[in-house]
């Protein structure tokens, strides 16, 4: 707490403060005394125990680093994919509707009143990092996608649908309110003379990390293939093909040329029409893969127009900027073994791109803020350098000070937003398949391998999740088998020797050659296996 006490001088007059000069040291030296660790540093340990595969160790990393009552988005969004990679599905579901509920509540602001996200107190005159994080726009549509996902996995089928009908309404709101977010960034850096208002215009920024062909492509940074390809699935399974077709042509319309697109859409009727007289499991594997990119903070100069008096200094100013950096070592199979059959995974959607276009759309609002910040925090600076210039003795030493704080404060509270959903997989892959009903042997290539496990389906669909992470294969273990979507996947306990085609390929690094012996362990309700 900084305190501020009136002195008489000799002659008789009073030291007084700008109003300004207070209320910015008063705002700021706070959060530069509390030295709070940028998200990136506090969540290094979740993310390498989850890539170790010691799921125990991340989810207290994180019940440590979140230890108050009052639990962000962020808290119920890693800790609903940690247990749902140890199968925990009720209450990876519950973490996830507590998650929801935050962006439930920003729907509801975003349409009442979506001016109050524009201009908010703290992150002008402190950091984007005191404002209130409801999730990056991907984040909170497969936020749904996931949470359907569980519904499945849990057997509740309706429960799923009401998931993916949300997502299409979240997409709407998303939309809508980017628009105009975008509107009022661009009116607020005129009015205060800014006139950088795209990344492209930052001096040193990695321009590359934002402006390259895959991001490009992207329409918007919440639509996705894969969360269209699941809808369509879900819906085909409740014998919707009017839902159905729409998802799946969207999926195409993402994805050209992606056969089992393609042929989800192309087989739809005859699929539904058959699927009551069928002996066999329409059986989808879901693969994903890796981590969701982080965020670096990085400190480049822009060009602002500070007030100085009666006039203005144009000078660079140092800010910090939010800079995507991608998991580099997610391994991402383009083939897979059942049984004797080898089936092309296709990867639909790649979380890294997403997470850039993203970051991109919000530049221009993040611009403005960090802009109008540095120009409220040198008007401030500015009036205590005036302040104390007029002053002398004790007085002006007090003021030398509070000047010098001020400018610390300034410093050590100049940080990027780097929250973003770390343990959101990072790429997005399917296989689709009929297989008989029971158990079969599958073979998934890893960075360290091919692993094995045996999967027992039943019901006219079924849906297989695995997950990639390090050298770990995570696998859905629903507890309860509810026709009808269901996939029970258990570790095996024999190896399978992969057709001479299975591959996988690797972000970032030459996966490692030759056959990983896996040792199974009898299935347990509630877990999931891991290599």
């Amino acid at each position: 707490m900084v305190s501020i006490v009136k002195r008489r001088r000799s002659r008789g007059t009073a030291c007084r403060w700008s109003t300004e000069a207070i209320r910015a040291v008063l705002l700021v030296v706070p959060f530069a005394v509390s030295g709070c660790a940028g998200y990136a540093h506090q969540t290094a340990e979740m993310i390498t125990a989850a890539t170790a595969g010691s799921l125990d160790v991340a989810l207290s990393s994180l019940e440590s680093k979140n230890a108050s009552s009052d639990k962000d988005i962020l808290y119920y969004l890693d800790k609903g994919e940690l247990l749902r990679m140890k199968g925990v599905y009720n209450e990876s579901r519950d973490s996830w509707l507590s998650a929801d509920a935050v962006v439930r509540q920003w729907e509801d602001d975003a349409k009442t009143d979506p001016s109050k996200f524009f201009g908010e107190l703290g992150s002008i005159l402190v950091n984007d990092t005191t404002r209130r994080y409801d999730g990056r726009d991907y984040e909170k549509v497969f936020l749904n996608v996931r949470l359907a996902l569980d519904h499945i996995a849990l057997g509740d089928l309706s429960a799923a649908r009401t998931e993916i009908t949300k997502m299409h309404e979240r997409e709407a709101t998303i939309a809508e309110f980017r628009s105009k977010e975008l509107e009022a960034a661009v009116a607020k850096s005129a009015e205060k003379g800014i006139k950088a208002t795209s990344f492209k215009e930052l001096s040193g920024y990695p321009i590359e990390t934002l402006d390259d062909p895959a991001v490009r492509a992207l329409k918007n940074s919440y639509e996705s293939a894969y969360g269209n390809f699941i809808a369509g699935f879900v819906y085909e399974a409740l014998g919707e093909p009017s839902l159905a077709a729409p998802g799946y042509r969207k999926a195409a319309e993402m994805r050209p040329n992606i056969p089992v697109i393609d042929d989800s859409l192309k087989n739809l009727d005859k699929n539904v029409a058959g699927r009551a007289n069928s002996n066999t499991v329409d059986t989808l594997f879901v693969v994903e893969s890796g981590l969701a990119p982080g965020i670096e903070s990085v400190t480049l100069p822009i060009i602002l127009p500070i007030p100085t008096g009666h006039s203005f200094n144009v000078i660079a100013t140092p800010l910090s900027w939010p800079v995507i950096r991608p998991d580099i070592n997610a391994a991402v199979p383009s083939t897979m073994v059942v049984d004797d059959k080898t089936l092309p995974v296709a990867m639909l959607t790649d979380t890294n791109a997403m997470a850039r276009r993203a970051l991109s759309d919000e530049m221009p609002s993040i611009i403005a803020r960090s802009a109008i910040r540095a120009i409220s925090r040198g008007i401030a600076q500015a009036a205590i350098d005036t302040a104390s210039a007029r002053l002398s003795g004790n007085a002006a030493l007090i003021g030398t000070l509070f000047g010098i704080v001020a400018k610390v404060a300034t410093v050590a509270t100049e940080v990027a937003d780097e929250r973003i959903w770390r343990t959101l997989p990072g790429y997005y892959s399917v296989a689709r398949t009929s297989l008989a009903p029971g158990a079969h042997k599958i073979v998934i290539a890893t960075a360290t391998g091919p692993q094995v496990r045996t999967i027992a389906i039943s019901g006219p669909y079924a849906i297989v999740a695995i997950r990639l992470l390090g050298n770990n294969l995570y696998t859905s273990l629903p507890p309860v088998i509810a026709p009808p979507i269901v996939a029970i996947v258990e570790p095996s306990e024999t190896n399978i020797k992969p057709a001479a085609n299975t591959n996988v390929k690797t972000k970032g690094k030459t996966p490692v050659k030759g056959h990983i012996p896996v040792k199974g362990k009898k299935a347990m309700p509630n877990r999931a296996g891991d290599a």
